[in-house]
């Protein structure tokens, strides 16, 4: 019985599993690192949830939906601002989207 205790932490067999990671989801700790968006006026922007369609970039806000057009941002400085965090932003080719 005692190396059951020792083996199992001493927890009761009805006791319940530590929450840690449905609490760490319920107080909005990001799964991801933010993707910061380069404006061509040189103001930035980081988002978390983005879709890439045709020349718009969807961010998929929690709150709203936000529509941005590709000709607004700065896609070389957004790309290396990217890649300088350690993520991937590439805009598809025309190519690819078939």
């Amino acid at each position: 019985m005692l190396r059951q205790e020792q083996a199992d932490g001493d927890r009761d067999v009805y006791a319940r599993p530590d929450p840690a990671p449905a609490a760490a989801e319920r107080q909005g700790t990001a799964i991801m690192p933010a993707t910061v968006l380069v404006f061509r006026d040189a103001h930035t922007k980081e988002i978390q949830n983005y879709a890439i369609v045709g020349q718009t970039l969807w961010n998929f806000a929690p709150q709203h939906t936000e529509k941005i057009p590709l000709s607004e941002l700065d896609l070389a400085a957004t790309a290396k601002a990217n890649d300088d965090r350690g993520i991937t932003f590439k805009v598809p080719t025309s190519n690819e989207a078939q």
